[in-house]
């Protein structure tokens, strides 16, 4: 097939990109751009599982398994999340082995820590501001 990639504009780059530097400036716990995550009906239901997980928390693979209502199904849990290809929006990164190490992650285990370090560290600074006169919450 032959086809020509012409290079433009398009409104969703944009708004992800304005939206994943105001996550990386901590000032974004939460992405709004529209997203399309085609997949099976179990990998869709890993994946919005991943999207209930508030920024700078954690849950086990066990967890997101359960959540999914399918308990045992740890394993299938773990791969649907390395097939998620949109990162960071689709948070991967905020699920942790059952005894709370660091698992697998298809960016590498130290970017995961760095992201979990990232949000961590950004939701106490808004924790911190939270009833304090002029913070922006």
């Amino acid at each position: 097939m032959n086809a020509e990639v012409i290079q433009g504009f398009n409104n969703h780059i944009g708004i992800l990109k304005e939206q994943l530097e105001e996550y990386f400036e901590g000032k974004r716990k939460e992405f709004t751009v529209p997203i399309y995550t085609p997949g099976t009906p179990f990998q869709q239901s890993a994946w919005d599982v991943l999207r209930t997980i508030p920024y700078g928390q954690t849950i086990s693979y066990q967890q997101q398994a359960a959540a999914v209502g399918k308990p045992k199904a740890v394993r299938a849990v773990a791969n649907a999340n390395n097939m998620n290809r949109i990162a960071i929006v689709v948070p991967c990164h905020r699920v942790i082995g059952s005894d709370g190490t660091l698992t697998g992650y298809g960016g590498g285990l130290w970017r995961k820590k760095w992201l979990l370090d990232h949000e961590r560290s950004n939701a106490q600074e808004v924790q911190s501001n939270i009833g304090k006169k002029g913070a922006v919450v």
